[in-house]
């Protein structure tokens, strides 16, 4: 973490450096800050549900479903709990990470990933609104297996490589 706070400070310095040739960096900084102030309550709010999942979750449920050793089940489990997760990501990535960190194994956590962002049945209303019902049922027949593969190569490449 603290690797991808100097990463954004310095990019962050560099932005503002480079705004100053417009004359146009304040404005960017107070843009910033406004978007801090409207996002940091929900930011605040997601680290504490992730801090209460994490304890929350029986340890005898994470490794009979979710960690490495379920295998195919956790990585079902986590596609279909990312397909239904209904959160933005300053939501989902702190969720996600608590259930990584109480012991959930990489295919499972690449599977809720995957899950969330290709399967999100938040969205399917609009899509089916906008694009069809045929769009929607074919766009999340190809998903399901693309995640639920790549929780397979990440199950894999945890067993075999890590």
């Amino acid at each position: 973490m603290i690797t991808t706070t100097l990463i954004f400070m310095f990019l962050a310095g560099l932005l503002f450096v480079a705004n100053k040739r417009n004359e146009r960096h304040w404005d960017g900084l107070k843009s910033g800050l406004r978007q801090l102030v409207i996002s940091l309550p929900v930011i605040l709010l997601a680290l504490l549900l992730a801090g209460m999942i994490e304890v929350l979750i029986p340890e005898e449920f994470v490794k009979r479903f979710l960690a490495q050793e379920a295998g195919f089940t956790g990585i079902m489990l986590g596609t279909l709990g990312g397909m239904l997760m209904a959160f933005g990501p300053y939501a989902s990535y702190p969720i996600i990470a608590s259930i990584y960190g109480s012991g959930a194994g990489l295919g499972t956590t690449v599977a809720l990933i995957a899950g969330w962002t290709l399967l999100g049945l938040s969205r399917v209303p609009f899509e089916t609104g906008f694009l069809g019902f045929r769009f929607s049922l074919l766009r999340m027949g190809l998903h399901l297996p693309l995640c639920i593969l790549a929780g397979l190569i990440a199950h894999f490449i945890d067993l075999f490589l890590i």
